[in-house]
C-alpha cells in the first residue's frame, strides 16, 4: 500500500481518492456568486444553476443600473427575468455537503483531508486531525480514535507527562490523567472516566443552575414588583401634579376675580366722591363770581370822586349785597364718610383732635363735627378694602379645603364672613 504525506501523517492513497473525488463535487456544488455550497439551486436557461437568492440578487442590481438580466457566467442577456426551474436533484446532493451543525461554518476550522476549505465537523484526539462529514463517516471507529468538537489545538487532551489522551478522572486529586498515570502518580487513587465525572459535575452543576434559576426568578419577581410601584408613583405623582396645577389655576382665577371686585369697589368710590365734590366745586365758583361782582362794585364806589352818588349807592349789609350761603355740610360730611369708608386706621378708635394741630388729614371732620369728635371704625365701616380681601379670601380657602369644587359650603361661608357686602363666589367662575 502507498502512502501520501498529509500534514504530519502519512494517509493511504486508497483513502485519499475519495477525497479527491469528494472535492471535485464540491467544487461542481459551489455558488459562483457567493462561493458556496448551493442553497435552493435553480437553473436559468442558460443551463447554469445558481442559488436563488444570489441570481435574484444580482438580477436586483442590474435593475438599479438599468441593465438588462443576464446570467454571470456565459453572460446570456434576458429581456426580462426568465422564469427560474428549480433543480431538485441538485439541491438534495448539495444538502449532502452542507455542513449538518451550523456551528461548523462560524468554527473557523477545515477539514485536514480535503484539498478545499471544508468546514470541519469534528476532530479526532487520536489522529490530531479534523473531519468533515463525510470524513467522519469514513473514519477508523475504534476506541482509540476519540472524537471531539472541531478543534485547532490538541496538546491540551494530551497528558503533559506521558504525551497520552487524557481519559480518566482522578476524584482525590481532581485532575485528568491518561491510561499511564493510573500506574504512575494517581496508583490506587479513586479514578473515573472522564463521561463519569463529566455526568456526575454536570449533575452537580444542574442542581446549581435549579438555585440560580429560582433566585433568578425571586429577582425577576422583585423587579416586576418595584417596577409596578415605580409605575403607581408615576401615576400618582402625575395625578398630584395634575391636581395642584388645577388647583393653583384656580386660586388665581379667584384671586383675579377678588382683585377686580375690590378695584371697581374702590373705583365706584371714587367715583362717587368725586362726583360730589365737582357739583360743590361747581357751586363754590359761581358763588366766588357772585362775590367778585360785589367786590369789584364796592371798590368803584369807594374810588368815585362824587359824594352825592357815593350816599344814593345802596347800604353794604342790603339785599344787593347779600350773597346766598352754600350749606357744605351735607355734602362734605357724605364725602368725608366716603374717604372714611376707603381708609384704613391703625386702631380700634380713633379720636379727633386738635390737641397738637397736626392732624390735619381729619380737620374737614374737625370743622364739620367738631372738635373732639369720637368717629369710631365700627361706625364708618373703616378698613373696609382689608376685611373684604380678608373674607375673599377665606372664601377661597374654603373652596381648597372642599377639594377645589363649587360646593355650598362656600358660599354658606360668604354669609358667615360678611352678608351685606356684594362679593359673590359665583362672580368668580
Amino acid at each position: 500500500m502507498t502512502f501520501r504525506q498529509t500534514g504530519s501523517f502519512q494517509v493511504p492513497v486508497l483513502f485519499l481518492v475519495p477525497v479527491m473525488a469528494t472535492a471535485s463535487v464540491r467544487s461542481e456544488l459551489t455558488c459562483s456568486v457567493c462561493r458556496e455550497i448551493y442553497t435552493d439551486s435553480v437553473t436559468l436557461p442558460c443551463g447554469h444553476n445558481y442559488c436563488q437568492v444570489c441570481i435574484e440578487r444580482h438580477w436586483a442590481w442590474q435593475e438599479e443600473v438599468k441593465e438588462d438580466p443576464s446570467c454571470p457566467l456565459c453572460m446570456k442577456t434576458y429581456r426580462r427575468r426568465p422564469e427560474l426551474n428549480r433543480n431538485l436533484n441538485l439541491r438534495n446532493i448539495a444538502e449532502q455537503f452542507r455542513p449538518t451543525d451550523p456551528e461548523q461554518e462560524c468554527s473557523g476550522i477545515s477539514c485536514t483531508y480535503c484539498d478545499s476549505p471544508v468546514p470541519a465537523a469534528k476532530s479526532c484526539l487520536h489522529c490530531e486531525a479534523s473531519l468533515c462529514d463525510y470524513h467522519v463517516r469514513e473514519h477508523s471507529r475504534a476506541a482509540e480514535h476519540v472524537l471531539t468538537d472541531p478543534t485547532a489545538s490538541f496538546g491540551h487532551r494530551k497528558c503533559s507527562e506521558h504525551k497520552k489522551i487524557l481519559e480518566f478522572y482522578c476524584t482525590e486529586d481532581g485532575a485528568c490523567i491518561c491510561v499511564s498515570c493510573l500506574a504512575g502518580g494517581h496508583r490506587g487513587h479513586n479514578v473515573e472516566t472522564l463521561s463519569e465525572a463529566s455526568d456526575k459535575k454536570k449533575k452537580k452543576l444542574r442542581e446549581v443552575l435549579g438555585e440560580l434559576s429560582l433566585q433568578r426568578e425571586e429577582t425577576e419577581g422583585q423587579m416586576q414588583r418595584l417596577q409596578e410601584h415605580r409605575r403607581e408613583g408615576a401615576e400618582v405623582t402625575a395625578g398630584e401634579t395634575e391636581r395642584v396645577t388645577a388647583l393653583f389655576r384656580g386660586i388665581r382665577k379667584r384671586l383675579g376675580a377678588l382683585e377686580k371686585q375690590l378695584l371697581d369697589y374702590i373705583s365706584e368710590k371714587q367715583g362717587k366722591v368725586s362726583l360730589k365734590l365737582n357739583g360743590l366745586i361747581r357751586k363754590l365758583e359761581i358763588k366766588k363770581d357772585e362775590l367778585s361782582g360785589k367786590i369789584r362794585h364796592i371798590e368803584k364806589l369807594c374810588n368815585m370822586a362824587d359824594p352825592l352818588t357815593v350816599l344814593q349807592a345802596p347800604e353794604p349789609d342790603g339785599a344787593e349785597f347779600h350773597v346766598p350761603e352754600i350749606c357744605l355740610e351735607p355734602f362734605m360730611k357724605d364725602v368725608l364718610l366716603t374717604i372714611a369708608f376707603l381708609q384704613a386706621w391703625d386702631s380700634e378708635d380713633s379720636e379727633c383732635s386738635d390737641t397738637d394741630g397736626s392732624d390735619n388729614k381729619n380737620r374737614g371732620i374737625y370743622s364739620l363735627f367738631g372738635k373732639g369728635t369720637r368717629v369710631k371704625k365700627k361706625t364708618l365701616k373703616v378698613d373696609r378694602i382689608s376685611e373684604t380681601l380678608l373674607t375673599g379670601l377665606a372664601y377661597i380657602v374654603t373652596w381648597v379645603r372642599e377639594g377645589g369644587t363649587d360646593t355650598l359650603v362656600e358660599r354658606s361661608a360668604a354669609s358667615k364672613y360678611d352678608p351685606h357686602f356684594r362679593y359673590s363666589t359665583y362672580s368668580m367662575y
